[in-house]
């Protein structure tokens, strides 16, 4: 389950993000890009492989009509980015 928000004190979109694959909330921080019509977060969490570590981590979000949007996730490690999950949201009326 993932909860988005935009933060007017820090003028930056926040992102929390929790499930069944890990014991610990993913948190990150972004911006929108206007010309790309998105939001780009990053920030880490507790790495599930490997205990006492954390992985970075990208998120985008990309408006592609005013009835959806695509989340994107990747995690970064050695400097790679590697998509975790992809998952399209549309509107039903």
């Amino acid at each position: 389950m993932g909860v988005t928000a935009y933060d007017n004190v820090s003028k930056q979109y926040q992102s929390s993000w929790i499930d069944n694959m890990g014991t610990s909330i993913m948190y990150m921080t972004g911006r929108h890009d206007a010309a790309t019509k998105s939001i780009i977060f990053t920030g880490e969490m507790d790495d599930p492989m490997k205990p006492g570590t954390k992985v970075s981590l990208k998120e985008i979000i990309r408006i592609t009509s005013p009835d959806s949007h695509t989340m994107e996730m990747y995690e970064i490690r050695d400097g790679k980015e590697n998509k975790m999950m992809e998952i399209v949201y549309t509107r039903t009326r």
